[in-house]
């Protein structure tokens, strides 16, 4: 039984680098897409434009975004559904 659960305990520890390396790709990756998330819309005042940069916080330097994003997920909050 003990060398199930160290084998349990493990696996579930070799888990998170891989998770770690799965968020930070992705995250990357989203940001070197052309575009930004508000182009496609209707044409927006630049003004408007400023304050849902400032809203979602992608005003900020690239690294604090990503440290942001680090702490959302380990808070369990993934962000508004814009679904």
């Amino acid at each position: 039984m003990a060398a199930l659960i160290r084998y349990t305990l493990k696996r579930l520890l070799g888990a998170i680098p891989t998770m770690l390396v799965i968020i930070t790709l992705s995250f990357f990756l989203l940001r070197a897409a052309p575009g930004g998330p508000f182009d496609m819309q209707r044409a927006v005042p630049p003004q408007v434009k400023l304050n849902l940069e400032r809203m979602y916080h992608l005003n900020l330097p690239l690294w604090q975004q990503y440290l942001d994003y680090l702490g959302s997920i380990l808070r369990g909050d993934f962000g508004p559904s814009f679904v």
